[in-house]
């Protein structure tokens, strides 16, 4: 995708998720998407699974997302640190 799509969506407001929610954020991405219908390459799923592996964790606001989902600016947010 492109920065710029991932950017514009980044625009979540408010206190940032705790270290562990972000952390399940990260766990439950990647395992989405070994199911293999998310349209991902594999180096995708490696990078989710070697932050978690590192300690790293995206800092997610926990307010201000849009769409039916409710997940496009947290997910936004996730995306940025793989960038």
């Amino acid at each position: 995708l492109q920065y710029n799509l991932i950017a514009s969506h980044a625009c979540g407001v408010g206190e940032p998720f705790p270290e562990l929610v972000s952390r399940a954020m990260l766990v439950l991405r990647a395992n989405t998407m070994l199911k293999g219908h998310s349209g991902v390459r594999l180096i995708v799923v490696e990078k989710l699974l070697s932050l978690i592996n590192a300690h790293i964790h995206p800092v997610i606001p926990s307010q201000g997302s849009l769409g039916a989902s409710g997940d496009l600016a947290p997910l936004s947010h996730l995306a940025l640190v793989l960038l």
